[in-house]
């Protein structure tokens, strides 16, 4: 609604290329400080903030017109989100102590894959409901109105999350007893490496929406097939995390990790040589391969990590991810762009080679030497 809100106070490639970063920028300045602060307030209360800020964004854009408000609610909206992720994570991270950490981040970004299937379509579509005659563009501000909806039913949960992250605290104080004595440091190596795998694939998800258009130019693939061919890799996605936490089980966290990144290796390779049937068998390989390693590597992250910086270690993660995104797919577009879309699926597809390899010479598992444990049923409920 944003981008859709911009066309329409006529703004040019310049300017959504600025408000583009403007939505990523407090990732990069402020992830770090609101993951300390969540880790002595509590995720869930940094969720809520993050709510209310979003919201505010949110309502700015419905009241106030022009290319400066716009630009300036991004940056609200923006800082929103990023407290809300953060939040999120350092009370599934608080929470999880003693159960499936890989089970409950899971759990967590698989809501939030089913919450970007419902959210763009259900919008969209209100936004689509009127549609003046001399106007290209649909009808932002009513769907602005449900992005705030939304927004405002997410708020209630607060009250309920809010007594249980109070409990965790005491759990955290003796987790940190038990920390100290093994004597590990969230500055150790394989933190940087599990946000260097992360980073990765982070990046292979924003270069696919970007070049799978096209990849499908260029084979003949309608834009209306392209759409369910990104919904197919959505669901896969979405169905790996639900099982995560038995498939860890089954395989452990490394073999999980590398066997799922490289599942969309080699996904990439065969991409640029497919045609629309080999398309599906690839997406289902990116839906694993894009689905899988998010939340391994953010359990990956706490494992490596005092209880009491859990949310400053994912605010590192975010602000290293941030970064990725923002540097590595004009890295990747420079050096592949003389090869054709050929190229930056194959450059892309080398990244993940390097990521495996990352993986594999890492230690992906806690300070006791051990892996998180299985799913128990205090996980599942987590």
């Amino acid at each position: 609604m944003v981008g859709y809100r911009a066309l329409a106070e006529g703004a040019d490639p310049l300017y959504l290329g600025a408000l583009a970063s403007s939505f990523a920028l407090p990732a990069l300045l402020a992830a770090i400080p609101a993951g300390r602060v969540a880790d002595k307030a509590g995720g869930t209360l940094m969720a809520f903030a993050g709510l209310v800020i979003a919201g505010g964004g949110i309502g700015a854009l419905v009241v106030f017109p022009g290319l400066v408000p716009l630009l300036i609610s991004s940056v609200v909206i923006g800082l929103g989100q990023l407290l809300i992720m953060v939040g999120q994570q350092t009370f599934v991270a608080h929470a999880s102590a003693g159960g499936s950490a890989d089970s409950a981040f899971g759990t967590l970004t698989a809501a939030s894959s089913v919450g970007q299937l419902i959210g763009p379509p259900a919008v969209t579509f209100a936004a689509s409901l009127v549609i003046a005659a001399d106007s290209p563009t649909p009808d932002t501000t009513l769907g602005l109105l449900v992005c705030l909806g939304l927004t405002l039913m997410a708020m209630p949960a607060f009250f309920f999350l809010r007594r249980i992250d109070a409990g965790l605290r005491r759990g955290r104080q003796l987790q940190t007893k038990k920390w100290a004595m093994t004597g590990n440091k969230p500055t150790s190596p394989g933190l940087w490496r599990s946000m260097l795998v992360s980073g990765a694939v982070l990046v292979t998800m924003d270069l696919m929406y970007a070049f799978v258009p096209v990849w499908a130019t260029d084979a003949g693939v309608s834009a209306a097939t392209v759409g369910i061919l990104l919904a197919l890799r959505a669901a896969v996605s979405v169905v790996s995390r639900v099982g995560l936490g038995w498939l860890i089980g089954l395989l452990g966290r490394k073999a999980t990790l590398i066997a799922s990144i490289a599942a969309a290796t080699v996904a990439l390779i065969a991409l640029p040589l497919s045609d629309l049937y080999g398309a599906i068998a690839v997406m289902i390989g990116l839906g694993i391969g894009l689905g899988i390693p998010q939340p391994l590597t953010m359990a990956w992250v706490i494992a490596l990590t005092d209880p009491t910086r859990h949310g400053a270690a994912l605010g590192l993660r975010l602000t290293v991810n941030r970064f990725a995104q923002l540097t590595l797919p004009l890295a990747v577009g420079a050096l592949a762009a003389p090869l054709g879309v050929s190229g930056i699926f194959w450059s892309n597809a080398g990244l993940l080679a390097g990521a495996i390899a990352v993986a594999a010479g890492a230690d992906v598992t806690g300070p006791s030497g051990k892996a998180v444990p299985d799913v128990g049923p205090e996980g599942d409920a987590t």
